[in-house]
């Protein structure tokens, strides 16, 4: 917050990251709008912020300021950015900082909040069973007398628009704080895992005293308050039936009047499964690469070769474990010019092919035969892949799922079977399930009306909603690994 241009940065930052629901941003990505971004300013102000995206981005993710955590992963081809846990606290601070300046505070929202918190302790906090049942008889009483008020005609007790728009605005300040917590809970898992690296490549210790420290350290983790609460955060988030419960309740904030201007915080509850989805799987890959590392720690099946392999590895992970700090510039040159071949690898000798000669003949087409070839080509007709996709998306929308023959119930394929191949494809690149064990008919036709359909066996096609296919997928991935 001291740096020379940190209002322009914090705004940078909070508006790619926080305002656009950015979990991570590929390197060019981020460098084109960070070059758009210092465009715009220098129109105003053309000494603010005078270097290239390029030169901010290595700033901002080396030395002291590590404002930017700059990895690389096994998805992507170049480098991947995140705000680091310092950056997520600074937002959370200055976001807090500026609701309270502008006036918004609920301050009968957060008072009936505390009050609500305070007695789930008292009463979910004792194991007393009179003071359980006392409790859920008054919960009791309190329904019972409210449903008699309806049923007698009486008006329906509601929350006013104030109270509204201030629960509202405490849910999204929760969710943009929880999506910062994952930062601290990550760099907690990433300790251990280079404690391990470090101990197993300087050989400081045994296996197995290595193998106790890295169990120990991830038992300590998981029984404090922050890993305990991650490990209850990832089973509620993984529900299916709370998840299901989540996506109603966010449904039915477009039918509340007084949230109709409150348009990003919607759309940021919206995104709320997905993006936290995304937070426990960014953690849960650090612990498994944990846990590939223990599997390797105990794999003692080696040859000469892989222990040679494993001497050099070793020597570079303890220079990156000691340099990891404090990155400097590394690079690697291969040699890749001597190309070794095997003398057994060469082909017994083969007499080369003979062609038949043929005299060449000029070949004069009829004005008929080019009207014919003109007539099949305007017959030809473009996919319209937008509209293709505008019709999988209709019918797994109130389905969840559907197979190509249910689709083409629906919508008949007017372009015939080009159309058909087209929705296989379309399946294969948007990630829903393509089968190729298992055949399915469909009918086209392609003609007018009268015209007998004409059957194709396919490959059995399923197309998905988008929130199953991200379950599908995180189920294909696991959950924590226990090595």
């Amino acid at each position: 917050m001291r740096a020379q241009h940190a209002p322009y940065i914090i705004h940078f930052l909070h508006q790619h990251f926080k305002s656009e629901c950015n979990l991570s941003t590929l390197h060019s990505v981020l460098h084109e709008r960070l070059t758009t971004y210092l465009d715009t300013i220098h129109e105003s102000e053309p000494e603010v912020l005078r270097d290239r995206a390029e030169s901010y981005l290595n700033s901002w993710s080396t030395g002291e300021t590590r404002w930017l955590r700059r990895y690389f992963d096994a998805q992507h081809s170049e480098s991947v950015y995140q705000l680091s846990p310092h950056t997520e606290d600074v937002l959370t601070f200055l976001t807090e900082v500026l609701e309270r300046n502008l006036g918004f505070i609920g301050t009968e929202s957060r008072l009936s909040r505390i009050i609500g918190t305070l007695s789930d302790i008292v009463v979910r906090g004792s194991a007393d069973p009179d003071r359980r049942l006392a409790h859920l008889r008054d919960e009791q009483h309190r329904i019972e007398e409210e449903i008699r008020s309806i049923e007698a005609g009486n008006s329906v007790e509601t929350h006013s628009p104030t109270a509204i728009r201030e629960r509202f605005a405490d849910a999204v300040s929760d969710l943009v704080s929880l999506q910062g917590d994952f930062r601290a809970v990550e760099d907690s898992f990433k300790v251990i895992t280079r404690d391990v690296q470090r101990r197993q490549a300087e050989s400081l210790d045994s296996r197995g005293n290595i193998l106790g420290f890295a169990l120990d350290a991830e038992d300590q983790l998981k029984e404090q308050d922050q890993g305990a609460g991650f490990q209850a955060f990832v089973r509620l988030i993984l529900s299916q039936s709370r998840q299901d419960e989540l996506e109603r309740m966010i449904a039915q904030l477009d039918e509340i009047g007084e949230l109709a201007e409150q348009a990003d915080g919607k759309q940021r509850m919206k995104g709320m499964i997905g993006s936290l989805s995304m937070e426990a799987e960014k953690v849960l890959r650090v612990t498994r690469r944990l846990n590939a590392s223990l599997r390797r720690l105990l794999d003692k099946r080696a040859s000469s070769t892989r222990l040679r392999l494993a001497e050099v590895l070793s020597g570079i992970r303890g220079l990156a474990a000691r340099r990891s700090e404090h990155p400097s510039q590394i690079g690697i040159d291969v040699l890749a010019e001597l190309e070794l071949l095997n003398v057994h690898q060469r082909p017994f000798w083969e007499a080369p092919i003979r062609f038949s000669d043929v005299e060449p003949a000029n070949l004069e087409q009829s004005d008929d035969d080019r009207m014919l070839a003109f007539k099949h080509l305007a017959e030809m007709r473009r996919l319209d892949w937008d509209s293709m996709r505008s019709n999988i998306a209709s019918v797994v929308a109130a389905a969840q799922e559907t197979t190509l023959p249910e689709l083409l119930r629906e919508h008949p394929a007017t372009g015939g079977t080009i159309e058909v191949l087209g929705y296989i494809q379309l399946a294969h690149d948007d990630g829903h399930e393509v089968n190729e064990d298992e055949f399915e008919v469909v009918h086209v036709t392609t003609g007018g009306a009268g015209e007998v359909a004409k059957s194709y066996r396919v490959p059995r096609v399923v197309f998905l909603s988008e929130r199953l296919r991200t379950m599908r997928s995180q189920a294909s991935m696991g959950g924590i690994d226990n090595g």
